[in-house]
């Protein structure tokens, strides 16, 4: 029984221990994140490019997306005009801007909304229509980063006013409009 007793004592001396040291790994967590700083969001171009001319080098799954993935793209060239061909299959569009905050080289997760025009995008392979493009990414303060749509399906082509918004938590750091014919 003696044996016993010492036993749970000893249990007990060790839940507190560990106990605090859960405790300070969920405050410390939050905490580095909420040490890096975005102040603004600086546009270096905008533009427009064609599909076949980038690189891709990554996908993503983006539940919020309207093709339900992200893509990401190695060098992208932008045009400042539209293509004279107008909408379709094969063309993108987007923005090239750095973070500026503290600390320079942290990384930092933003929200990129792409409003899209009326009548929006039906998606044939889930049925919903969607008036926006909603996808979480990460941006390393101070180095360029770039954010662009790009039709890569027939029923992702609507002609109109695209316009992207890039969000950190409930703050609106850029806004771009892109008319596509």
């Amino acid at each position: 029984m003696l044996g016993r007793s010492l036993f749970a004592r000893q249990r007990a001396k060790l839940r507190v221990p560990i106990a605090t040291f859960a405790v300070v790994l969920a405050v410390a967590a939050p905490a580095q994140a909420e040490d890096t700083r975005v102040d603004r969001l600086d546009l270096i171009e905008s533009g427009f490019y064609e599909t076949d001319a980038a690189t891709v080098v990554g996908a993503i799954p983006s539940p919020g997306a309207a093709a339900g993935k992200t893509v990401t793209l190695g060098d992208v060239h932008l045009a400042p005009e539209p293509p004279a061909t107008g909408a379709h299959v094969g063309i993108g569009f987007g923005v090239r801007f750095r973070a500026r905050g503290e600390p320079a080289g942290a990384r930092v997760v933003l929200r990129s909304v792409w409003r899209i025009p009326e009548p929006g995008i039906h998606n044939p392979n889930n049925g919903n229509t969607y008036r926006e493009s909603v996808a979480d990414f990460a941006a390393v303060v101070g180095e360029p980063h770039m954010r662009g749509y790009q039709f890569d399906q027939p029923w992702e082509v609507v002609a109109g006013t695209w316009t992207i918004e890039i969000w950190q938590g409930d703050r609106k750091l850029l806004e771009h409009s892109f008319a596509v014919q």
